[in-house]
């Protein structure tokens, strides 16, 4: 059984796209030559501080690169639901695919490093390397084995803890971080590369880091080395066998969480939500359909794991922002953390369909202009409601809290103008990129959403291009030495404007679209790939909308190690 799923594994790994296996064996293959290249560079006394935080490295790569890219799930537990196989054996079957790939085979050569670190620390007493490299091997293999049993258990734990609101936390925190990451780590690339040369020479000196990163199982192989080289055999022993009892666990942990969750998609509420009573006491929305799309659409944002990783991610990548900017020496930035939070509008609404499962047949079987309208205002108005009180509310707390009011009105402004584009461009891309996900009753993991690279990459740029009118007077306005009154209330004035023109003008596309376009629009929702959009029609939507269409299908194809489709000139269903 084990051979089959590895030969399944390798099936779906031939038909992902070619450049992510090449981008993924770049890296990995770098990240295995940086190990070795740190280990021989080092100078003695700073060696095994070096190598404590590289292999530390490895571990935390592990743990958050799956939960990003979804690389650990490949094979789901769920595909295989209705197999007569026990939990145990299946899990152990999963588990043993994870070993054999690209990312098993350079974490291997990397931690292999233990044996050059144990040869080149117990020279020239042939004992001691003798005692010191066997020490290693076995080191390196449980660390190997460790290292990916519990990449595995995180990964599952996370789609258990999707479910409650301290795994939505964690997911956010993640991608809060890698999306900050993206945008402004480059603020301190250069000061950790000029740090560089001092570590490989000092090490962590007297900070105490090496204490503390020792107490992780990561760095036992390593000081089972260094005791094994000192003759300490005891206690190289006890480091070996702690690293084994806990790899058995957590293998064991890996095995009973990789099988098929049945239950319920979230934990069950006690009681009712405070979203809820906030909305319906004194009738808060207008009793319209406008207004019952507002309520929908906020009660979804609140409560609805999917849709509150966005929003807790959007605010996490605000306050990373901020924190790089402290970090590198310019708290100004601070205040941009209300901007990050509103750049998010228009990326994580940008598939607000999509999101919703199938759920558009409600508005295929009761078709109305009025309902398209009043379905498209009322998602754009929930996005802007939810994105931007704490995008307003993080800006104000970060100048508060580094006392610089000094830009708060081109930094409002920008919050205003974005927020406001951000919603225009979601609504059209929400419409012409739509890109089915998993249904939410079966969501399981962090990504299960759907997501379409195009289609944010597009919605990036828009926003960006979008704003322009509102940046073209704010960063004068931040910069000016003296600036008059006039010029903070124009660039009040032109982000307002700057946000209703492209909002309204957004909204009014993407419901015209969707008039046009409603049977095609949950047919490529709940048929993927029969209505192959690109070659209808010759306008720039019909360019986006196929183009998005193939990203989405080819996304979909490798995950079920399928080819994916080839488009014809004519169009299907």
């Amino acid at each position: 059984m084990v051979g089959e799923l590895i030969r399944l594994k390798f099936a779906i790994q031939r038909h992902t796209l070619s450049w992510k296996r090449v981008l993924g064996l770049v890296l990995g293959v770098g990240g295995a030559l940086a190990t070795w290249a740190a280990l021989l560079v080092a100078a003695p006394s700073a060696r095994s501080d070096v190598l404590l935080f590289v292999l530390a490295a490895w571990l935390v790569g592990w743990l958050v690169g799956p939960i990003l890219t979804s690389g650990a799930a490949v094979l789901r537990p769920e595909y295989f639901t209705l197999l007569p196989l026990s939990p145990r054996r299946l899990g152990f079957g999963l588990l043993a695919s994870v070993f054999v790939g690209v990312g098993a085979v350079v974490t291997a050569a990397a931690v292999l490093a233990l044996v050059g670190y144990a040869f080149v620390t117990a020279v020239p007493d042939v004992a001691s390397v003798a005692a010191a490299v066997g020490t290693a091997v076995v080191g390196a293999a449980l660390l190997l084995v460790f290292t990916v049993a519990v990449s595995r258990v995180a990964y599952a734990l996370l789609g258990a803890a999707m479910r409650t609101r301290m795994g939505v936390e964690i997911a956010a925190i993640q991608y809060g971080l890698v999306l900050s990451s993206m945008f402004v780590g480059w603020l301190i690339v250069s000061p950790a590369i000029t740090a560089v040369p001092e570590f490989l020479r000092d090490g962590f000196g007297a900070s105490g880091v090496s204490g503390v990163l020792g107490l992780f199982p990561s760095s036992w192989p390593l000081l089972a080395v260094d005791a094994a080289a000192a003759g300490d055999y005891g206690s190289a022993a006890g480091l070996v066998g702690a690293l084994a009892l806990v790899t058995a666990l957590v293998v064991l942990a890996a095995v009973a969480l990789l099988t098929p969750y049945v239950g319920n998609r979230t934990v069950r509420r006690r009681t009712r939500p405070w979203g809820s009573r906030a909305l319906t006491r004194g009738r808060l929305l207008p009793g319209t359909p406008l207004g019952a799309v507002i309520g929908k659409e906020l009660r979804t944002w609140w409560r609805d794991p999917w849709r509150s990783l966005e929003i807790r991610s959007s605010i996490w990548f605000g306050i990373f922002v901020a924190i790089y900017g402290v970090i590198a020496g310019i708290p100004q930035l601070a205040g941009l953390a209300g901007i990050a939070v509103a750049l998010m509008a228009g990326l994580s609404g940008a598939n607000l369909f999509g999101q919703d499962g199938t759920a558009l047949w409600l508005l295929v079987v009761g078709e109305s202009p009025r309902a398209v309208r009043a379905d498209i205002r009322g998602r754009q108005i929930g996005l802007v409601v939810a994105l931007g009180l704490p995008a307003f509310g993080l800006s104000t707390l970060m100048m508060v809290l580094t006392g610089v009011f000094e830009f708060a009105v081109p930094i409002y402004a920008g919050i205003l103008a974005t927020l406001g584009v951000g919603s225009g461009v979601a609504a059209v891309m929400s419409v012409v990129g739509v890109t089915p996900g998993v249904e939410p009753h079966r969501r399981v993991n962090a990504n299960d959403a759907g997501e379409n690279g195009f289609a944010i990459q597009v919605a990036l740029w828009a926003v960006l291009l979008l704003i322009a009118p509102t940046v073209a007077v704010a960063v004068p306005l931040a910069f000016a030495a003296d600036p008059p009154p006039w010029l903070g209330v124009a660039a009040l004035g032109v982000a307002l404007g700057n946000a209703v023109v492209v909002a309204w003008a957004g909204g009014a596309v993407a419901a015209r679209r969707l008039e046009s376009h409603l049977p095609e629009t949950f047919a490529r929702l709940r048929y993927p790939g029969t209505t192959m959009a690109k070659g209808r029609g010759a306008g720039f939507l019909d360019y986006l909308s196929g183009h998005a269409e193939s990203s989405a299908l080819a996304a979909a194809a490798a995950a079920k190690g399928e080819k994916p489709p080839q488009r014809t000139k004519e169009t299907v269903g």
